[in-house]
């Protein structure tokens, strides 16, 4: 009980410090996203985003939600498409692509859920 608790608080602020998914769709996965299992058992997903719009963004998350048969959630991971506090930006049709790693045993995950999490570069705080 204590890992959903732990998994959902750290959605919750994730999700608070960036705000939700964009509705407008501007970024968006750019193809599929390969699943493979390393040597250690761990997942990984690695894929890339590509900016749709016609603006930069900034702040650029992957988040993925691996979930049992009834739909509870078993692990999620998020990661930055850039390194974290660069300051860099997708310009618009960039790609950037992203690696995650999450240790869930590969036979009970029935379902994965991924969101894409940014900011417009007018709504970014200015470079220190």
């Amino acid at each position: 009980m204590k890992k959903y608790i732990l998994i959902l608080t750290i959605l919750i602020l994730f999700g608070w410090g960036c705000g939700t998914p964009n509705e407008s769709g501007t970024v968006a996965l750019d193809g599929p996203i390969l699943e493979s299992v390393d040597r250690n058992g761990a997942l990984e997903f690695n894929g890339a985003v590509i900016n749709n719009g016609d603006e930069a963004v900034g702040s650029v998350y992957v988040v993925i939600v691996l979930k049992d048969q009834e739909g509870n959630i078993l692990e999620a991971n998020s990661v930055s498409v850039f390194e974290e506090g660069s300051g860099f930006l997708l310009f618009p049709s960039e790609r950037a692509f992203f690696s995650v790693t999450l240790e869930a045993d590969a036979t009970n995950v029935f379902s994965k859920d991924v969101e894409i999490y940014y900011e417009n570069e007018a709504d970014l705080p200015p470079p220190s």
